[in-house]
């Protein structure tokens, strides 16, 4: 376990969570330092090894994994690990529904949250209606994301280029879904 500090005070001032460094959160070159040495750390001791990141912050939850890849295997229980159980999910549902998986990209996904997880089951899903259509169109035009306010995310859509094309339409498509989201429990 690598500990970078935390910047939540409560935490901090917190006598019974004891297992904390109890100072600011690095950040900037002084994080990636801290990081690199850890990773050289794992891969002398453990060339074989697995590194699962986790609970990284929404800034380098991308970022670090795309920076270690070429060199050990590694993953994001965020990003990856949550985008692979929700595109089981999600391909077992077609399944069980009784069409091939060959209609799966005939499916629309709205992810509800704008954090990591759910920015990883959408670039997953969409590698995956990539890798069964090869086709970047047909994946831009079935997954829609929204923030933890259940509004219209169009700021993360920079993220994901292939939902710039259709943003009108993917607006227009869920604007009777967002109108009625007040009262929505997304449990039921």
């Amino acid at each position: 376990m690598l500990d970078v500090g935390t910047n939540n005070l409560k935490l901090i001032e917190d006598p019974l969570y004891r297992f904390i460094l109890r100072q600011p959160r690095l950040e900037g070159e002084e994080y990636l330092s801290i990081i690199d040495e850890f990773i050289e750390a794992v891969l002398t001791s453990w060339p074989k090894g697995i590194v699962q990141f986790e609970d990284f912050q929404m800034k380098w939850a991308f970022e670090t994994p795309k920076r270690y890849r070429e060199r050990f295997c590694m993953f994001n229980d965020d990003v990856q690990g949550t985008a692979g159980v929700a595109l089981a999910g999600l391909l077992g549902t077609v399944r069980a529904q009784g069409p091939s998986l060959d209609d799966f990209p005939n499916h629309k996904i709205v992810v509800v949250g704008a954090g990591s997880a759910g920015l990883g089951v959408l670039s997953m899903d969409v590698q995956a209606v990539v890798r069964m259509t090869g086709n970047a169109e047909t994946a831009a035009q079935k997954n829609f994301l929204l923030d933890k306010d259940v509004q219209f995310c169009t700021s993360f859509l920079a993220f994901f280029f292939l939902f710039v094309q259709s943003l009108l339409w993917s607006f227009r498509y869920v604007k009777s879904f967002l109108l009625c989201t007040e009262d929505v429990d997304f449990m039921n």
